[in-house]
């Protein structure tokens, strides 16, 4: 084989790779995903939530965040709603989006901190975005309640989070919202039944044998998927699930590899 075809295979391999990169990158890939406690409410068995995180600069299409998806009661925002550099009429556009489809409960992420955390707060509120900073509220239905908590980002990796747990009743099913997984780290138990997180993109490029090979030491254990935690309730133990999303957006280059963008439908379940 001459150098010249082996230079334009190689050209072909590495256009078409990056090709793959770009489609997993912009792809919508909805994972249905079910949560089963026998703390859940009997009125919440069925409760569908659209848990999407880490949008950063795509722009969402309501055609294809739809096309798939049935009825959901709520939307959950895990932060990184924008990022730096990028127009605030483009986030007022995917708030609308998302509104359209359910009410909108948000946490900020570090991106957004970046971007302006006043401008980003005033496009929420003037869109009708509830943001939970440090908050705990009550989602009720045929006169029974869950609790969802909102964890505030700091403003850098020098301010720690604050000691907010949320401030459920011990019996109240307990959603908490955060956007970054490192919160567990060294918290002996959590205080919720159902933590949702982003942030690390689950490594965004991902590859063969190495692995994820931009994350830091505690997401390579805290990568992407479902997690179980401990949770004492009461005089008893409970176990809390986890779900750490890859997320929708991309950081730094706008492609993934061996990672697709992904969000999801979390569907409650009450056992048995």
């Amino acid at each position: 084989m001459s150098v010249l075809m082996w230079l334009a295979g190689a050209a072909a391999v590495g256009a078409g790779t990056i090709g793959w990169m770009r489609s997993e990158a912009g792809g919508y890939c909805v994972r249905e995903e079910e949560v089963v406690s026998d703390r859940i409410p009997q009125s919440f068995d069925g409760y569908r939530i659209l848990f999407i995180t880490d949008i950063h600069r795509r722009v969402l299409s309501e055609q294809k965040l739809t096309s798939n998806l049935l009825p959901v009661d709520c939307v959950f925002l895990g932060g990184d709603i924008t990022e730096k550099g990028v127009s605030f009429q483009r986030m007022r556009h995917n708030m609308s989006v998302l509104l359209r489809i359910a009410p909108v409960y948000a946490v900020l992420g570090n991106h957004d901190l970046y971007a302006g955390k006043d401008a980003v707060r005033q496009v929420l509120r003037e869109t009708g975005v509830a943001l939970l900073s440090d908050k705990t509220i009550t989602l009720k239905k045929n006169e029974e309640s869950i609790t969802l908590s909102g964890i505030r980002q700091p403003a850098s990796k020098k301010h720690p989070y604050t000691q907010f747990r949320g401030n459920p009743k011990e019996d109240s099913y307990h959603i908490i919202l955060v956007h970054d997984p490192i919160w567990v780290k060294d918290r002996e138990e959590t205080n919720g039944d159902l933590l949702l997180a982003g942030h690390t993109h689950g490594g965004q490029i991902v590859l063969p044998f190495a692995g994820a090979v931009r994350l830091e030491r505690f997401y390579k254990k805290f990568k992407s998927g479902w997690y179980s935690l401990p949770r004492k309730v009461g005089d008893s133990l409970h176990t809390s699930r986890m779900l750490i999303s890859r997320g929708f957006g991309t950081s730094h280059i706008p492609l993934r590899l061996k990672c697709p963008a992904e969000y999801h439908v979390i569907t409650l379940r009450k056992k048995p």
